[in-house]
């Protein structure tokens, strides 16, 4: 992983407080996962406004439920 990749998902960690954009509950940094709004498979980037870091439990739900489809959990 370059430093350039790893210093925008610690910054969106941190910008976050280190807590979930689904659940809210705060985590270490390393148990946070970064979550494409916009998968890349369909065109979203790598960039701090399609990404939002999320707990592994939120990210395999919203993912179970949502698929690759847009979900944005800053939204709700």
């Amino acid at each position: 992983m370059s430093k350039k990749s790893f210093d925008w998902k610690k910054e969106i960690k941190e910008n976050q407080g280190y807590r979930c954009a689904m659940c809210g509950k705060k985590f270490r940094e390393k148990e946070l996962q970064i979550h494409h709004c916009r998968n890349r498979s369909k065109g979203g980037e790598s960039s701090k406004e399609n990404c939002c870091a999320v707990c592994l439990e939120c990210h395999r739900n919203i993912h179970k439920i949502h698929g690759n489809n847009y979900f944005d959990p800053r939204k709700l």
